[in-house]
């Protein structure tokens, strides 16, 4: 289901504007986390399976940042979403014939929490679990979990200007 179809249904006025109460700002010490990557915690994606990486491994129980996508949720709010590495246009929840990428991260938030557009890079913060576990939330088995999560928009590069000439 597209986006744009996915926020009316739901109600939802506008996908990238939020009210600030919409999400619990990051500690202060996240800036002293940790920041991993998708390739940092996800060796192998593939045929072959998925292979934790081993910085993920060297972390796992310890709080850390990471820095992605929110998939297009269910509804309007929620205590929990999943995290991926790009942007994704359909809401697997929502379209049986839309899955989901296989290097995804659950973010079980530490209060519920409204949701930002999809195209939004954000930067979530939690203690890091690892092991293949069902979550009761989506029915599915992750491999990879945000406890305690909080997260927040990362603002936009700033664009450099090039002259013509």
């Amino acid at each position: 289901m597209p986006i744009s179809r996915l926020f009316s249904r739901h109600g939802l006025k506008h996908p990238g504007l939020m009210p600030v109460e919409s999400f619990a700002p990051l500690p202060p010490a996240a800036d002293n986390y940790p920041l991993l990557g998708f390739k940092d915690i996800y060796a192998t994606v593939g045929a072959i399976g998925l292979r934790l990486g081993e910085r993920a491994r060297d972390l796992a129980g310890e709080p850390v940042r990471i820095r992605g996508y929110m998939a297009p949720p269910d509804l309007e709010r929620s205590s929990f979403f999943v995290l991926t590495r790009a942007p994704i246009v359909t809401c697997p929840f929502c379209d049986p014939g839309t899955s989901w990428p296989d290097d995804v991260v659950l973010a079980l938030l530490e209060r519920d929490s409204a949701f930002v557009d999809p195209a939004q890079a954000i930067e979530v913060v939690g203690e890091l679990e690892l092991g293949a576990k069902l979550d009761a939330n989506t029915g599915a088995v992750r491999l990879v979990r945000l406890r305690d999560a909080r997260w927040q928009p990362v603002a936009a590069p700033a664009q450099r200007l090039s002259r013509g000439g």
